[in-house]
């Protein structure tokens, strides 16, 4: 729950990125005099940021949403100053067509590696419950096993101790089980300076 908490404030962090560089860049538009080009050039090419930016975080509906509002606001922008086919009007034109172009081609590209990514995550999640279901059995006998074996002693014979440490150790073990059932991300921490291994608490997102 607190991750997907973490992904819903995270979502509307990036959105309001995006939005405060669409209306901020717009604004730049509305503000900059029109004989100023130079400026109307920069400003038109810093749209390329929120649309690339909404394509990678967003894939393929976010980009092109993007560049859709921008269009919709430069569209009729390039239409109150059109000047009759010059050559600043086709670079307009030129630009609203690339910038839908961009938001295809990054959202289409992310979304494919998310497809992949997607995959490869399942593939680890149905191996860690079948790791999960596979040890579990076992521990499930030993710890049976145990239990019975414990009643043969008095709870304070060092039997009784040393069984109960192992018992311990097998609940621990358990825990870690069920943990491993659970997982619904891969996040990894450092091992020994060299090597990453997998945070099981923080990828256990159903724990």
């Amino acid at each position: 729950m607190i991750f997907y908490k973490i992904k819903k404030v995270e979502i509307k962090w990036k959105l309001l990125v995006i939005a405060l560089l669409v209306s901020g860049i717009s604004g730049l538009h509305l503000y900059l005099s029109h004989d100023f080009e130079k400026g109307h050039i920069i400003a038109r090419e810093l749209y390329f940021l929120p649309i690339i930016l909404s394509a990678f975080w967003f894939g393929l509906r976010g980009g092109f949403f993007t560049s859709f509002a921008i269009t919709l606001f430069y569209l009729p922008y390039s239409a109150i100053h059109w000047r009759g086919f010059t050559s600043n009007d086709l670079d307009r034109l030129l630009e609203i067509a690339l910038f839908n172009i961009v938001a295809v081609a990054v959202g289409i590209l992310q979304d494919r590696q998310r497809a992949r990514t997607r995959e490869k995550l399942e593939s680890i999640r149905a191996m860690a419950a079948t790791v999960a279901h596979e040890m579990n059995t076992p521990l499930f006998v030993a710890t049976g096993t145990l239990e019975l074996l414990q009643d043969d002693f008095e709870k304070d014979s060092e039997p009784y101790i040393e069984i109960n440490s192992v018992m311990k150790s097998l609940h621990e073990m358990k825990e870690m089980i069920q943990k491993i059932s659970h997982i619904e991300d891969v996040v990894t921490k450092d091992y020994d300076g060299i090597s990453m291994i997998v945070d099981i608490d923080k990828s256990s997102l159903g724990k």
